[in-house]
């Protein structure tokens, strides 16, 4: 039985790789890598009523992950050009509108969020690039449990955020996820030094913030806490491309967290599976039944 309850609410898109169309998004990158960790994760998002909204919602059912998918009459299903380099690192051309930047606040999605056995709520920056998502997260935060804890992702993408953006996530987020790019960006905003432990501190001492993760790519990972912090190297691969695997890392991170494992356990299963998933295509791959079995 999954003892950890996640609720993700955010993109669903077609990752568009040179080899093909991936399913992708990071919600659902988050989803499909927390179920494998053991947990419930129950997808909240948004397809168009065209033909890639009706193949995303197949691929979603063959995967067997819990969704309450909208559909939006207004806007079409996402999709985002993927273009990588020599390294398999990606560049994102993301369509904008598309249908998961319009979810509705429906009484199905209120009931969710308000139950009292939810552990957790995750959402990101990206969701947030048009106001009406921000204004929707907004009012999630007060709906939800006291109990129901907020994973956070800083995504940034483009021009696809703004300080609001950034102040809503880092204000209420009790597992926060940044990268080493990403950190300058915030610490400028906080006008705080650009150290991960600085921002942890900084958090935790004025707002909710439990765990930090911290990604730093071949260059490793952190996990921050009040009482502890580790450091775990980048496994030695040869990566195909890098798509979800930060997604990945949040997820296993995140549930294995939640369950109350030490840092040094979170960070070492997470850099093996994020690892993996950047020696395969695209962002939700087979995984093997022995990584699994090490979760």
């Amino acid at each position: 039985m999954n003892d950890i309850k996640v609720v993700a609410i955010g993109e669903f898109l077609w990752d568009c790789l040179p080899n093909g169309k991936k399913i992708g998004g990071a919600a659902a990158n988050f989803c499909y890598h927390a179920k494998s960790a053991g947990a419930n994760a129950i997808l909240v998002s948004a397809i168009g009523d065209d033909e890639n909204g009706k193949e995303l919602s197949n691929q979603l059912e063959k995967l067997q992950i819990p969704q309450q998918l909208q559909i939006s009459k207004s806007y079409p299903t996402g999709t985002v050009l993927v273009k990588l380099d020599s390294a398999g690192k990606p560049t994102y051309d993301i369509v904008n509108p598309v249908a998961w930047d319009d979810i509705q606040l429906t009484e199905q999605l209120l009931e969710l969020i308000k139950q009292d056995d939810l552990d957790a709520i995750y959402f990101g920056s990206l969701i947030q690039r048009n106001q009406h998502n921000h204004e929707l997260l907004k009012k999630i935060i007060t709906y939800r449990s006291p109990r129901t804890k907020l994973i956070v992702d800083i995504n940034l993408r483009q021009n696809h955020y703004n300080n609001s953006t950034l102040l809503l996530c880092i204000e209420h987020a009790n597992i926060l996820k940044l990268n080493d790019e990403e950190l300058p960006i915030i610490a400028d905003l906080l006008k705080i030094n650009s150290e991960p432990k600085v921002l942890f501190d900084y958090l935790n001492q004025h707002y909710q913030l439990e765990l930090l993760i911290y990604t730093c790519g071949s260059d490793g990972s952190h996990l921050i806490t009040k009482s502890e912090q580790n450091y775990h190297p980048a496994e030695k691969i040869t990566a195909i491309d890098t798509v979800g695997a930060g997604d990945s890392f949040m997820a296993i991170s995140s549930v294995l967290y939640l369950k109350g494992k030490e840092l040094k356990e979170i960070n070492s299963k997470a850099n093996h599976m994020a690892a993996y998933v950047c020696t395969q295509s695209g962002p939700m791959p087979i995984i093997p039944e022995s990584y699994l079995a090490e979760l």
